[in-house]
């Protein structure tokens, strides 16, 4: 493996890549961005984009200007969507790198169009009760439409797109369903009431994941895929049978010591055997990814197809209990990640959170390699 150093490393099989876009082209009808924010969910933006628009993807969304940048430093030429703020002294730069921008206010539009030389691809964002930005539709839908008819005015900003955000739609229970419903019909509405009034909407989106696994109807005709990209659901109610998980994070085993009963492992008294055990060394901790909590959540690791308790998680290291055992210095080690044990889903299940978030938490020293059966095509290694 061409790496600095094999210490803690993300394998990213580039086959499931492939079989996940293509389970969502074939299995719905619309073209879609392939959302690429927080470094493709820690997968890796800048290789994943170049490989989707080999694949033909309609355009990329992400959550920033930098994060558009460095994907268009890789010389990709598919659209780019911006889908949160972009300071408005950065106005010119987008007009100039081809990026189009998300407006979400009044005040927000007019602070770009006084910033920009050039004009600017925009797309209109509704807040149909995501309550995060957005033309307000659901607290005072008159100001709203006011507000968004006076965007016809600026001559430098240019609306090819609208879109919203459905934040329940990955559930299926009665009052998620409804709000979800309500949602749309607003949206349906703005749309058509815009564009009678002279709104030219291109492109117009508003299915996440979610919403692209239920087939979420209504007057969309662009999705924004997602979490499913990577080979996750959105949610256990919400999911889809053909998807492949991308990604596996891997270390080695670095040490094998023998402790005797009552001896100490880790801060604060991590673990104290109660018996004379076996323990291993391996070389990543929480600062790679893996949450620190999860050693009081009987959480297991992988070496060699067997799985070993957790039993103390410190910043760079962790240690397991590896008694009776064949387990020898250098083994590799499943993390997280794939299908099992080691699962996000489950990961994210034990510490309370989602499975969005752990493949997030991945910091820039893990390196990524991509492989396509069997073999490394690609290393992406910031050390």
């Amino acid at each position: 493996m061409n790496l600095v150093e094999k210490h803690c490393w993300a394998e990213i099989s580039v086959e499931a890549i492939k079989n996940n876009y293509n389970f969502i082209k074939n299995s719905f009808n619309k073209p879609f961005y392939v959302t690429l924010k927080a470094d493709a969910y820690g997968h890796g933006a800048k290789y994943l984009a170049k490989l989707y628009e080999e694949m033909g993807a309609f355009g990329i969304a992400v959550s920033s200007f930098a994060e558009a940048m460095e994907i268009r430093k890789t010389g990709v030429k598919l659209p780019i969507l911006i889908l949160g703020y972009t300071s408005p002294h950065l106005a010119t730069q987008l007009s100039r790198n081809k990026i189009s921008q998300c407006v979400y206010s009044l005040e927000y539009a007019h602070q770009l169009q006084r910033s920009s030389l050039y004009p600017i691809d925009c797309h209109l964002k509704l807040d149909t009760g995501m309550g995060r930005i957005g033309f307000d539709l659901v607290g005072d839908r008159e100001k709203a439409y006011s507000d968004m008819k006076e965007l016809l005015s600026l001559s430098n900003l240019r609306f090819t797109g609208v879109f919203s955000h459905f934040p329940v739609a990955d559930s299926l229970g009665e009052e998620e369903i409804r709000y979800t419903e309500k949602q749309m019909e607003l949206f349906d509405e703005a749309v058509e009431y815009l564009t009678r009034y002279g709104f030219n909407f291109k492109v117009v989106h508003g299915q996440n994941s979610a919403g692209i696994l239920r087939k979420l109807s209504g007057s969309f005709n662009t999705m924004r895929a997602g979490i499913i990209l990577y080979g996750m659901n959105p949610s256990k109610e919400v999911s889809g049978c053909d998807l492949t998980p991308v990604m596996e994070v891997k270390t080695i085993v670095t040490h094998i010591k023998e402790i005797k009963e009552g001896q100490c492992v880790g801060y604060g008294f991590a673990y104290r055997a109660e018996k004379p055990v076996t323990v291993a060394t391996i070389a990543a901790g929480y600062a790679d990814g893996l949450p620190r909590f999860i050693k009081n959540k009987k959480y297991s690791l992988a070496i060699n197809g067997r799985e070993y308790p957790l039993i103390a998680v410190c910043m760079d290291q962790c240690m397991l209990d590896v008694t009776g055992g064949d387990v020898t210095i250098g083994d590799e080690v499943l993390i997280m990640g794939g299908k099992g044990n080691q699962s996000f889903d489950r990961v994210a299940s034990l510490t309370g959170t989602i499975n969005y978030e752990v493949p997030c938490g991945l910091k820039r020293r893990v390196p990524k390699v991509y492989h396509e059966h069997g073999k490394i095509v690609y290393v992406e290694d910031n050390m």
